[in-house]
Parts: structure tokens; sequence; C-alpha cells
């Protein structure tokens, strides 16, 4: 499927609105200093795409298949990205830190298996049974977001902040919480992994 609104393969400080992209197929376009206002890539292939300094706000890129596709200082505000296996997307040897900033969105089911996501940004969103096992998540910012059912195992999470976030599983053998900030109440789930009992 062609789409009208991409007829060059490069774009630089381009500003694209209700774009209707759902299943559709963009192969081989560099977006750099772009901006993505209430467009749908719900179930679209983004197919070896570069997104460099780009800005997604009240999209629907739930689905998506990110196949070899990059991002660095993208930034999502208000976007629905469910079910969304990053692991497909384009991650260089050296990574560079906060590629990826998440406000206020919902990523429910996707996954970040063993990925380098330092000083990744997750704030006040819906983060639910997503996969962070073996990702390096140093510095990253997790405030206020709701973390129910999301997998943290042999997660490299020191200096990473959890304050305001709620519903999170992490076992404090099992990953590198070194210099992490917590809040409570939520804090206590973390004694889980102590295998105590805790009366009031």
């Amino acid at each position: 499927m062609v789409i009208p609104a991409f007829d060059a393969t490069e774009y630089d400080d381009v500003a694209f609105k209700d774009l209707e992209l759902a299943d559709a197929a963009v192969d081989g376009i560099r977006f750099r200093d772009c901006s993505f206002v209430r467009c749908n890539f719900s179930g679209a292939t983004l197919a070896r795409c570069r997104f460099s300094d780009c800005e997604f706000t009240d999209c629907n890129l739930s689905l998506a298949r990110l196949t070899g596709s990059g991002f660095s200082g993208t930034a999502f505000t208000d976007c629905k990205l469910a079910g969304i296996d990053w692991t497909g997307a384009h991650w260089p040897a050296v990574q560079m830190a906060g590629a990826l900033a998440f406000t206020r969105c919902a990523l429910n089911d996707s996954s970040f298996f063993g990925l380098d996501l330092r000083e990744l940004k997750l704030i006040d969103c819906r983060v639910i049974d997503v996969d962070f096992t073996e990702a390096r998540c140093e510095d990253a910012d997790f405030a206020g977001s709701d973390l129910c059912d999301s997998l943290f195992r042999k997660t490299r999470l020191a200096r990473a902040n959890f304050a305001g976030a709620r519903n999170y599983r992490i076992d404090v053998f099992d990953n590198d919480i070194k210099r992490a900030k917590f809040a409570l109440p939520e804090a206590v789930t973390l004694l889980d992994s102590l295998d105590i009992e805790l009366e009031e």
C-alpha cells in the first residue's frame, strides 16, 4: 500500500496531522525533527524507518510492527502503543541514552526484553504486562506509572525513579536496584522477595 503522504524518502521539520495509516506499510523513510499529531499507525508496519528527535502526540501505534526501524530522542505524548514488540526495532550497538520518552501513554502488553533503555522516561503511563526482562533501565523514570503485571527479571534499574509509580513487583535479589528511588506505601512491595511476614 503506497501512502501519498510519504512521497519522499527523507523529511526534516515536517508536521504530519490526522494521517490514516492503519495496517499500512511504511518502508525506508527517515524523519528528523518531525511531529505527528492524531495519526493512526495501528497495525502498520514501519520497516527500516528512522525517527530522530520526533514527537508523536495523540497517535495510535498499537500493534505496529517496528521492523528494523530506529528511534533516537523520540517523544510520545497521550499515545496508544499497546502490543508492540520493541525488540524488532533497530537498536545500534552503541545506543544513545534517552532514546525514548513516553508521557501519559498506554504501552500495555509490549516487550522491551534485553534492550538498552538507559534514561527511558515513562511518566504517568499505563505499563501493564510489559516485559523489561534483562533490559538496561539505569536512570529510567517510571514516575506516576501503573506497572501492574510488568516483568522485571535481571533488569538493571540502578538510579531508576519509581516515586509515584504503583503496582510494581520487583525482586530485590534478581534485579539491580542500587540507588533507585521508591516511595511509600508502594515500596513495601519490595519486601515480597524477602520471604518475611509483616504485621500491622
